[in-house]
């Protein structure tokens, strides 16, 4: 179920291509009738060159009680354009009876290994690249290139594979049109979207939240900074019913 939690905070976020800018996002999350996850993530970008994307998840209240997690996700890297190259990509994530991490490295943008720990144990995994999809980053990475894309053209519109180290996927992104949009937090206009993630070549790869469903998210901005910020995202239907995230604040600082 942790999952569920996971994916939708690690799916989708915007930025800005600010000479310096940084915004952080704090929301809550529900699925069904749980009050289920708090998220946040702070995202970078410096002088059109260097990003720094953090995020981190848990679950809380009876949720946590019957799911305990916690995890932390940071990858960090440069670009010139359309072109990102990740330099560094390190998550933990620790639950009732684990506790993982996995450090993924690169030379030039382009993946070499990838360090696994699983409580004590730790294993280093050279990483076998598929010609078939070319210029894959980490999955930060790749919303980082969609968030740049986002300020260039002002749509929502994409198409990117990403790579873990282990599995790839494939991320397809659309605008499907402005609205107004009231939350308890915020309120204006906003630029709905979608996303949908497909796992690539791994018929066994099973997730909570469906590929063929997409996940809507609202982008609105910032009225003191005109800084673009999610400020609700919404899956229809999981197992355990309607999940929606909501941004209860945003700190952005130039």
């Amino acid at each position: 179920m942790k999952k569920i939690c996971f994916l939708v905070f690690y799916g989708v976020f915007m930025g800005s291509t600010a000479q310096a800018l940084q915004v952080t996002h704090h929301l809550d999350t529900t699925i069904g009738i749980f009050n289920a996850c708090a998220e946040t993530f702070t995202y970078k970008f410096y002088n059109d060159r260097d990003y720094d994307i953090k995020t981190s998840v848990y679950t809380k209240g009876t949720f946590g009680a019957l799911y305990p997690f916690k995890s932390q996700y940071h990858s960090i890297g440069t670009f010139s354009g359309s072109n990102f190259k990740p330099q560094s990509y390190y998550q933990e994530a620790k639950s009732r009876f684990n506790n993982r991490t996995k450090e993924i490295f690169y030379q030039d943008g382009v993946t070499q290994y990838r360090i696994s720990t699983k409580n004590d144990e730790r294993v280093k995994y050279e990483c076998k690249l598929n010609n078939k999809y070319q210029s894959s980053n980490d999955l930060l990475t790749t919303f980082a290139k969609l968030t740049h894309q986002i300020m260039q053209t002002g749509k929502c519109d994409f198409d990117g594979y990403s790579y873990n180290g282990k599995r790839y996927s494939r991320s397809t992104v659309k605008t499907i049109g402005t609205e107004k949009l009231k939350t308890p937090y915020f309120s204006g206009k906003a630029i709905k979207c979608s996303y949908k993630m497909e796992i690539l070549d791994d018929a066994s790869a099973k997730f909570i939240l469906d590929g063929k469903k997409p996940v809507y998210f609202w982008v609105m901005r910032d009225e003191q900074t005109d800084a673009p910020f999610i400020a609700r995202i919404l899956v229809e239907s999981t197992p355990l019913g309607q999940l929606e995230s909501l941004t209860t604040k945003i700190e952005v600082k130039k």
